[in-house]
């Protein structure tokens, strides 16, 4: 029998931004859809009480989170690495640990390097993997693809903004009807 992954769960998940910083800006192949698609997903998060954690590779050299994500991460300190996986910091580490979740919801820069390395280290770890990927990116299409692939086969659990913020609308209370009502207006003011 085929294993089918776990859906989403509010309560069990994690989103995960990886490396969306002011220097790759004129590099990445579509950069302002992507940026869009992470900007939906953290304030869908956030409207959902999933927690989300912030890496910049560093910062010095690189630039910082870009400001346009600077309001839908408001209160949000991001974590400096030196490491290319998220998890290769310490801190990554520590609020995985305290949060306590095992889906980690994955967007960012670039596929190849950094999304994929920390996928691969949250998988080695015993989490789970939901990378959106209408949310990651790389500097050419083809470095994307390879990241993809190679995600895939370790066991990730391929996903999109919208599915992972929608995956458990079966469950219709009132207060979660308030909260996809925002989701959905958030994801129309991206288009």
């Amino acid at each position: 029998m085929r294993h089918v992954p776990d859906r989403l769960d509010p309560d069990r998940a994690v989103l995960l931004v990886v490396d969306v910083q002011e220097a790759f800006r004129p590099h990445i192949d579509g950069w302002a859809p992507l940026v869009a698609n992470v900007d939906a997903l953290i304030r869908g998060c956030r409207s959902l009480d999933v927690p989300v954690i912030v890496t910049e590779q560093y910062p010095k050299g690189l630039g910082h989170t870009i400001p346009e994500l600077a309001e839908a991460l408001d209160g949000i300190a991001p974590i400096e690495k030196r490491a290319f996986s998220s998890l290769g910091a310490q801190e990554t580490r520590d609020q995985l640990e305290q949060f306590g979740r095992d889906q980690i919801v994955v967007c960012g820069i670039e596929a190849h390097v950094c999304v994929q390395q920390s996928v691969a280290d949250i998988l080695r770890s015993g989490r789970q993997a939901h990378v959106a990927l209408d949310a990651v990116a790389s500097r050419t299409a083809s470095s994307r693809e390879v990241g993809v692939r190679r995600m895939r086969a370790a066991g990730m659990v391929p996903s999109g903004v919208e599915l992972a913020l929608f995956e458990r609308s079966e469950e219709h209370t009132s207060e979660l009807q308030s909260r996809l009502h925002l989701v959905c207006r958030l994801l129309l003011e991206k288009k």
